[in-house]
């Protein structure tokens, strides 16, 4: 079992800076479980996300940990919609 941890915060200079131990595949792996879509229901982003990564054991609460930290460096915004979370691509950074 892979275990993935996010959201370290370190202060530097008197400025909190929001690292990143979050393999760069996984990160690729969750903006492709958007697909065209440009807002998704984060059940429905999870379910994507595990068929898309066959093999990577990644529980929900670690997947939701990934998300925010995503969502502190501006890479996707968390929302509601319909009263259901979900999960928006940050426009400004576009489909890379």
């Amino acid at each position: 079992m892979i275990c993935l941890h996010a959201r370290i915060v370190e202060a530097y200079n008197g400025e909190q800076i929001v690292l990143s131990t979050v393999p760069p595949l996984v990160e690729d792996a969750i903006l492709l479980s958007f697909g065209h879509s440009i807002i998704e229901f984060e059940a429905t982003l999870y379910e994507k996300f595990l068929h898309l990564t066959k093999g990577l054991v990644v529980t929900c609460k670690e997947f939701k940990e990934h998300l925010k930290n995503m969502e502190d460096r501006g890479l996707i915004v968390a929302a509601e919609f319909m009263g259901k979370p979900c999960w928006a691509r940050n426009m400004k950074h576009g489909f890379e």
